[in-house]
């Protein structure tokens, strides 16, 4: 029995050590990267990678993330961002992988939150709409996306309304 015991004690402070290790190589990775951008940089790429995310829930929504509905994503993220095609590639790319590992969108919401106004959010509200749109129809689990993000980013009923109804011209 303590010779067990101290192979458990053995065990877990190697794996202590490995986790440290595996923590500090982290850290010194991200904060390398994060030198290299300013805060505003960061907030940018934030921004991006948020509104991306969430364009990329409405278009999944539907169980139906076809190539007209991507290539509205990288349209209306390029545009907006004034992206070169490198830059979308990467972004999408990365939204893609982070939205296939997220479990809530609450990170992505309170990224709109902080760095947008109100007629920013209306902006995205309107693209997600048009994304929901790109084939003619809209879902109910489309609608209710939309609607659940306007909760989150505390956009009033009626400009969601709005926005749905300017949209389906």
């Amino acid at each position: 029995m303590y010779f067990s015991m101290n192979m458990i004690t053995v065990a877990h402070t190697h794996s202590n050590k490995l986790s440290i290790r595996k923590l500090s190589l982290i850290n010194k990775l991200f904060k390398k990267s994060s030198e290299s951008m300013s805060d505003n940089d960061l907030d940018i790429h934030q921004l991006q990678l948020a509104t991306c995310i969430l364009l990329i829930e409405v278009s999944k929504s539907d169980d139906d993330y076809d190539k007209a509905e991507q290539e509205k994503i990288i349209s209306l993220i390029k545009e907006k961002f004034s992206l070169t095609d490198d830059e979308i590639e990467e972004v999408f790319s990365v939204s893609n992988n982070h939205h296939n590992k997220m479990i809530s969108l609450f990170e992505w919401t309170d990224i709109i939150n902080k760095e947008c106004s109100y007629d920013q959010k209306l902006v995205i509200i309107g693209f997600m709409w048009d994304i929901a749109f790109i084939d003619s129809k809209i879902d109910k689990y489309e609608d209710y996306t939309i609607r659940k993000v306007c909760d989150l980013i505390y956009v009033k009923h009626k400009d969601f309304i709005n926005l749905k109804n300017e949209r389906a011209i």
